[in-house]
């Protein structure tokens, strides 16, 4: 397939806070794991260290769900404006593998986050792309773009509450 084939996920909000606190949340892994995945889930950090060039894995448990374990290669973590990175499913070793939900899902997915200011706050647009995968994978990843919004609505919802001190930072207790 050709570039203009694959298709690409985009997803933007309004934040009620400084491009910069916003990129700490993203770019902190201890600060990205309060906030981020599914409503109800819970993220920890595995291994790894967040900086370009960089690997984290981290562990994703949701009451009910499978146990999900993501790998992120950071490309970018430029601040305040951008936090890019390669992101795969994959074991507790990092090693690649599909995702517990479906078989069919591309084996690497480029996140893109920028981060402007706008209206004393800051505007967020991510954008998810493929970048490893099957003909089958990119039908599967474009059929599923309303849940993808859905999913990244509810981590978007925990990151307001975090950014608004709603989710205890422990990093910030006396």
């Amino acid at each position: 397939m050709t570039a203009p084939d694959v298709p690409v996920f985009v997803i933007s909000r309004q934040f009620a806070a400084s491009p910069e606190r916003v990129h700490d949340a993203w770019a902190d892994p201890a600060k990205m794991a309060q906030w981020s995945g599914p409503k109800g889930s819970s993220v920890e950090i595995v291994s790894g260290s967040q900086a370009a060039g960089q690997a984290t894995i981290t562990r994703t448990a949701s009451p009910g769900g499978p146990e999900m374990y993501s790998l992120c290669l950071w490309r970018d973590l430029t601040r305040p404006g951008r936090v890019v990175w390669e992101q795969s499913f994959c074991t507790r070793e990092g090693v690649k593998c599909a995702p517990p939900f479906f078989d069919d899902w591309p084996r690497t997915l480029l996140t893109e986050v920028s981060l402007e200011p706008r209206d004393g706050g800051t505007f967020l647009t991510l954008k998810w792309t493929p970048i490893e995968y099957t003909e089958a994978a990119l039908a599967m990843f474009s059929r599923h773009m309303a849940s993808m919004t859905g999913g990244w609505g509810g981590s978007f919802d925990k990151l307001d509450e975090w950014l608004a001190g709603q989710i205890a930072d422990p990093s910030c207790s006396a």
